[in-house]
């Protein structure tokens, strides 16, 4: 069995290696027929305008779909009847409980901290997020976006 495989495998090469020969043969004797050029594709590619396309950021310079994948995420929970719970546990300390986790992994960029100043956010469990430091505007925002 092992014969016939190989004298197969031998027999497509062979193929392989004629059929390649006709092509680059006939490219060679007419030329503009359907044949392309490496080097004359490499020099459009070369010419050819490059588009200075910009990802859409939001804040702290994170794609904007990472906030589309939280807002998402967001409006999934809510239709399923759970919310974001938001509470004070002391002055300057905001909490927030059920965050899904495409917003867990935004909290630097929502509460704008994004320089190390500020708000500081910190993990309080799967679903938890705690900001100290927070005014009482950005406390106010963060609700209002992990409410919508």
């Amino acid at each position: 069995m092992p014969i016939i495989a190989i004298a197969h495998v031998v027999e497509v090469l062979m193929f392989a290696g004629v059929f390649a020969g006709t092509i680059s043969d006939y490219c060679r004797k007419h030329p503009g027929r359907g044949c392309v050029n490496k080097r004359d594709l490499m020099t459009e590619l070369a010419s050819a305008p490059i588009l200075n396309v910009r990802q859409d950021v939001g804040p702290c310079n994170v794609p904007r779909y990472n906030f589309d994948i939280c807002n998402g995420q967001l409006h999934d929970q809510a239709n399923r009847g759970i919310r974001v719970q938001t509470s004070i546990p002391s002055a300057g300390v905001g909490q927030f409980d059920n965050v899904p986790p495409a917003c867990m992994n935004l909290a630097v960029a929502l509460s704008g901290s994004c320089s190390g100043e500020g708000p500081r956010p910190t993990p309080c469990g799967s679903a938890c997020l705690q900001y100290t430091g927070l005014s009482d505007d950005q406390f106010r925002q963060l609700s209002s976006y992990l409410q919508s």
